[in-house]
């Protein structure tokens, strides 16, 4: 009968608190690196959020230069500019029109056969 390895730790000596040491210093070490690259990632994350934040400004004032220029253009060849009219609140909406269903005799078919 092969002999039972029991669960009981061993006793503390220098060696065992060493390795015990090294392993945390180790976890540290690699936590501390882990928190600098996620710095680094938020630096780079924010600068591209302003960078962006910029040029959706920057969009934002060509376009409603844009609007204006164009605004200005029809006013000059129609007289005036006239007022937007919104259809959607004008056309009824698609979940209120009931479903209709297709019959399958509408449809003509034939099978092949290989």
């Amino acid at each position: 009968m092969p002999a039972k390895i029991s669960p009981t730790p061993r006793k503390n000596c220098e060696a065992g608190e060493q390795v015990e040491l090294h392993k945390m210093m180790t976890k540290r070490q690699r936590i501390q690196h882990e928190l600098q690259m996620m710095k680094q990632r938020m630096e780079l994350l924010n600068s591209q959020l302003s960078l962006l934040d910029s040029q959706i400004e920057s969009k934002e004032k060509a376009i409603q230069e844009l609007r204006q220029s164009s605004g200005k253009v029809g006013a000059a060849i129609f007289g005036e500019i006239k007022p937007r009219v919104d259809h959607s609140s004008l056309s009824p909406s698609p979940i209120a029109e009931p479903i209709t269903r297709v019959n399958s005799n509408q449809f003509k078919t034939f099978h092949l056969e290989y």
